[in-house]
């Protein structure tokens, strides 16, 4: 079961040098830019919040962005082979994360005046993220610690894949977020009756 477990970790979760075209990562990137043409669509019909709006166009925006600087260190570790320099790299996206909850807030601030409930979904993912990101960087970089402990791999990239799909959810179909379903999307309380 551990090995098995551990095969599935290392195709589906570990980021190679090799290039695959089809691969969980793109996948995501296609709900992603879906969720963002959907949102575009409905808010020209006045069918959703500009709150739900912003919430998406920040979250693709930083995915993207993220995605490209993850791009530029595969590439880098398979020229240069130092991986020790590319661990950096968990404090960038811990700090990616941050900025777009700033930016998320201050864009909610000028422009809106209504915060949806995928607002403080999006917050609260990304507070998660930035967590795990800060962790994982913290274990490599500062403490120095490459092989042992790992659970924590696992933990980290779990949360990861969980936080990238669930918002994708979240985002193609903002409504959820009112269900019991959106609970657990969201991290949410339960708070009485449902639609």
């Amino acid at each position: 079961m551990t090995t098995y477990l551990s095969d599935l970790y290392n195709n589906l979760l570990v980021a190679t040098a090799e290039h695959k075209v089809f691969s969980l990562q793109v996948m995501i990137s296609l709900c992603y830019l879906l969720a963002l043409a959907l949102s575009i669509y409905r808010a020209n019909r006045n069918k959703e919040l500009f709150s739900d709006f912003l919430s998406i166009a920040v979250v693709v925006t930083k995915y993207m962005l993220t995605t490209l600087l993850m791009e530029k260190v595969l590439m880098f570790v398979a020229n240069s082979g130092r991986s020790d320099l590319a661990q950096n790299v968990y404090l960038a996206l811990s700090s990616a994360s941050v900025l777009s909850m700033f930016v998320l807030y201050y864009l909610h601030t000028r422009f809106s005046y209504k915060y949806g409930d995928l607002f403080f979904c999006v917050m609260k993912l990304s507070a998660v993220l930035a967590i795990a990101h800060f962790v994982i960087w913290v274990k490599f970089v500062v403490l120095n610690i490459q092989v042992e402990h790992e659970y924590l791999h696992y933990m980290y990239s779990f949360i990861v894949l969980y936080v990238s799909i669930v918002l994708a959810i979240a985002m193609l179909f903002p409504y959820i977020l009112r269900t019991r379903f959106g609970c657990i999307i969201g991290l949410y309380l339960p708070r009485g009756r449902y639609d």
